[in-house]
């Protein structure tokens, strides 16, 4: 999961009930504690009583997914509904106690987490490095997924109508996402991927209610945008047998949006067509190709909102794409030197966006960026800058001492998580990510492939060689 973190100033949503949850945590002192919730993310510190005090404004029931990093890493995952005035003593890890409104919903939420997290482990344990086969892997995450819905039936006498309701929704969209996405990990060059698709695959679909009044489930809202659109595409796709043809990201977008007209009701089709369109803005290198689908999606469904916020984001992304003057900036480097893309010109540039506490960042450091520097070892036309959006200084350092990352280093110091002022100017949402800059200064690719891509190289080469 990626977070946009920001200072905590409270969340409201204008008049609403107000929900208060009293934290005390045992064993282990953090010096403060994330929350999450749909889209916000904060940071606390407790109070003199070493307690945390949380309040929430909101009009419907929330998951707030809360923890620290330091000492070690623990979360957990709070279901709350308007109202509550919930106390949690909780080590964060296997002893937690509830007391207060809402105390049953959130001990029936963390016994679900608990249950599936055991059995998960456990099969890990019992798989090993044996690679499963397709089918094996979809009835073994399926089954899995399934435990959570067992669980919460066997309570449903104890919590809520409304808790019971609305998490049998989150579950079992849950319980079908990985399922439906599986087949397309097992593609090799030598695997088709229409001969990773076992028959059991198509049954997934008898689990699936497409419904407009389950629209105020952000958890099924992401599932019937995000993962039932690529099941209905692959299902297409079998009838006409084109499921080994490769189509370009745009006309897959295309593809999707046509099959979730056809198929989903009103007010559902008119959420997950925008937040298709909204996340191929977001993500194309094409822009162009894509504008046709984003005025014609404004002109059949958009909302006013929805419009100004499509428009808004076609517009950010714009002025990233190809060909444009990449966003200036002063960074200081580990000797306190400024630093600009100027002082590059005439050089291609591979920008490393990155954290200390990023993890994926840290393994390409370490697994990709040796090789790929390797390979322009003596091409002093290529530049490899590592832009940290750590907050803290002293871990930016250390990770490239501990890492011992070669290139040159500057920090664009984050509020938190990504919230820094060139991770802004950039549209950067997540890490890690590249962007390769031409020799002429302007912006080659904004989002280029990894370090440990073969690709990689070919573009850098590429952007060496492009005209000026």
């Amino acid at each position: 999961m990626i977070f946009m973190l920001c200072v905590y100033t409270g969340i409201t949503f204008g008049q609403k009930a107000e929900t208060k949850v009293t934290i005390e945590i045992t064993s282990i002192k953090p010096d403060s504690i994330w929350v999450a919730d749909y889209g916000e993310v904060f940071f606390a510190k407790p109070g003199k009583d070493n307690r945390y005090v949380l309040n929430f404004k909101h009009d419907k029931p929330l998951k707030v997914r809360m923890g620290f990093d330091k000492p070690e890493k623990r979360s957990m995952t709070l279901y709350l509904e308007q109202g509550d005035q919930l106390n949690i003593v909780t080590d964060f890890d296997k002893n937690s106690s509830f007391s207060g409104k809402g105390a049953e919903n959130t001990r029936v939420f963390h016994e679900c987490t608990r249950v599936h997290a055991s059995a998960y482990e456990k099969k890990g344990k019992e798989i090993g490095d044996k690679i499963l086969s397709p089918a094996d892997a979809i009835k073994t995450y399926y089954e899995l997924g399934q435990l959570k819905l067992n669980t919460l039936e066997a309570n449903r006498q104890k919590v809520s109508a409304t808790f019971y309701n609305d998490c049998y929704i989150s579950f079992s969209c849950e319980k079908l996402g990985l399922p439906i996405l599986l087949p397309r990990y097992y593609v090799t060059p030598e695997k088709k991927f229409s001969e990773c698709i076992p028959d059991s695959y198509w049954d997934l679909e008898k689990d699936i209610r497409i419904d407009d009044q389950f629209t105020t489930n952000p958890d099924y809202v992401g599932f019937m945008t995000n993962v039932f659109p690529i099941f209905l595409s692959n299902r297409e796709k079998f009838k006409l047998g084109t499921l080994d043809k490769t189509l370009s990201p745009e006309a897959e977008v295309k593809f999707k949006i046509a099959l979730v007209e056809k198929i989903y009701p009103e007010k559902l089709k008119r959420a997950a067509l925008f937040g298709i369109v909204n996340s191929a803005v977001g993500s194309t290198k094409e822009l162009s190709l894509i504008r046709p689908l984003m005025d014609d999606f404004i002109a059949k469904y958009a909302t006013e909102g929805q419009a100004k916020e499509l428009r808004a984001n076609y517009l950010k992304v714009d002025k990233l794409s190809a060909g444009k003057t990449p966003p200036p900036f002063i960074l200081k480097d580990l000797n306190g030197k400024d630093v600009t893309l100027k002082d590059f010109a005439g050089k291609v540039i591979y920008m490393d966006f990155w954290a200390s506490w990023c993890s994926p960042c840290r393994y390409e450091m370490k697994n990709g960026s040796p090789k790929l520097h390797a390979k322009f070892k003596d091409n002093k036309d290529v530049v490899f800058l590592y832009v940290s959006l750590d907050s803290k200084m002293d871990a930016w350092k250390k990770a490239i001492a501990d890492d011992k990352i070669e290139g040159i280093h500057v920090l664009s110091q984050a509020n938190s998580g990504v919230d820094s002022p060139v991770g802004k100017a950039f549209n950067i949402q997540g890490i890690p990510r590249y962007v390769i800059i031409g020799r002429d200064g302007k912006i080659f690719d904004i989002d280029a492939p990894r370090p440990s891509q073969d690709i990689t190289q070919t573009k850098i080469n590429e952007a060496l060689n492009a005209k000026r």
